[in-house]
């Protein structure tokens, strides 16, 4: 029993009154509703309370009925034991987290993003109890952009040329990649942190935004945020620069790729080296530029005729595969003698199991399914 000041009245409110939720993480709440794209005013209207008693229930002010939670659940597409107090949050701060393509997206989509995140930095804490992960191997270099691209891949020992399947090089050097679906809109291409309490970085690329070249960039363009910026500036110019900088030198090395570049309008000879180095045309000529192959006035023309074509939208590619990450999957497939499977970690989560498919980067076939009718009887 706890005596406040001020009368010495008995406070009694530990013991739950019937009919009431004693075992609530108000923190839950707030995640589930910014990853439901929901304000606190929609979610209020779909359970039929206030928003002042959303705001109360997320701030731990208020005792949650069980009919209440039950509702909100349901609204939210979860379970009730989701919102179970005792399995702590890894939150993603909106100060933590680096976007690409910020200002092109809500703050509701960015706080589904991170929300995210968070839900899958839970599912690497879980997986962290059963397998080992590669330990992370992302050196402290230098803060200029072009002389990290150059530093890393000497740490990691590439050979000179293309960097082959970077997401999976991205794997094995610690990180870890989700190509996930971050809420409705999906304006975000990528998006990457350091979580607190996760000793690894995460790096999401979008599943449905964009193709596997620029995705290839996106990934590298996050790989520079999380050497070169300790602390995220979302949407600051100087930063999205410098990591646009690091991404081009490391998929791309001065040295190595400048005498490939023409220097004219050469879009076969462009696609030539797209397929083999694994980046877009838009991103070559603007490589072109960088290194001085092509002037102002050519690289003006270039951007018209890529309107004109239509390859501002989707520039052809070949067959270039789009890189899954692999890591989390194999790694549910290696705990699965201990127990871990993707339904068992659903159930540690709390989470749909379809959900927990997505975080893990579960490669996706949309091809229509071929049914063969069975021959009728005459």
């Amino acid at each position: 029993m706890d005596t406040r000041r001020g009368g010495g009245v008995p406070h009694l409110s530990a013991v739950p009154a019937p009919g009431v939720t004693a075992s609530f993480d108000p923190a839950r709440l707030t995640l589930a509703r910014e990853r439901s794209g929901l304000t606190k005013r929609d979610l209020a209207a779909r359970v039929g309370v206030t928003a002042a008693a959303i705001t109360r229930f997320e701030r731990g002010q208020a005792r949650l009925a069980d009919g209440t939670l039950t509702r909100l659940a349901t609204e939210l597409g979860l379970p009730v034991g989701y919102f179970a107090a005792g399995r702590p949050v890894l939150p993603v701060a909106e100060d933590a987290a680096h976007f690409r393509s910020l200002r092109t997206t809500r703050v509701y989509e960015r706080r589904q993003a991170r929300a995210t995140m968070s839900h899958l930095a839970e599912a690497v804490r879980e997986i962290q109890t059963v397998v080992r992960l590669p330990e992370p191997r992302l050196p402290r270099l230098s803060r200029d952009p072009e002389s990290a691209a150059r530093e890393l891949r000497a740490a990691w020992r590439l050979p000179a040329g293309p960097v082959h399947h970077l997401v999976r090089l991205l794997e094995a050097n610690g990180a870890v990649v989700s190509m996930a679906r971050f809420g409705a809109g999906d304006r975000i291409d990528a998006f990457s942190c350091r979580p607190s309490g996760l000793d690894r970085p995460l790096i999401c690329l979008s599943r449905d935004r964009g193709n596997p070249l620029r995705r290839r960039f996106s990934a590298a363009h996050e790989l520079g945020h999380l050497l070169l910026h300790d602390e995220a500036q979302p949407g600051d110019r100087q930063h999205e620069h410098e990591a646009n900088r690091f991404a081009a030198e490391f998929l791309t090395p001065a040295p190595q790729i400048a005498d490939l570049l023409p220097t004219r309008l050469d879009f076969a000879r462009l696609l030539e080296i797209q397929r083999a180095w694994g980046v877009s045309v838009q991103a070559l000529l603007r490589r072109s530029r960088e290194l001085d192959r092509i002037g102002d006035d050519l690289y003006r023309r270039a951007q018209v005729t890529l309107t004109r074509l239509g390859w501002r939208r989707d520039e052809p590619r070949g067959d270039y595969p789009t890189e899954w990450p692999a890591v989390l999957v194999e790694a549910v497939a290696l705990g699965a003698e201990r127990g871990l499977t993707e339904h068992s970690l659903a159930a540690r989560l709390s989470l749909p199991y379809a959900e927990v498919r997505e975080l893990l980067s579960h490669v996706t076939d949309d091809r229509p399914r071929l049914t063969l009718v069975p021959d009728l009887p005459d």
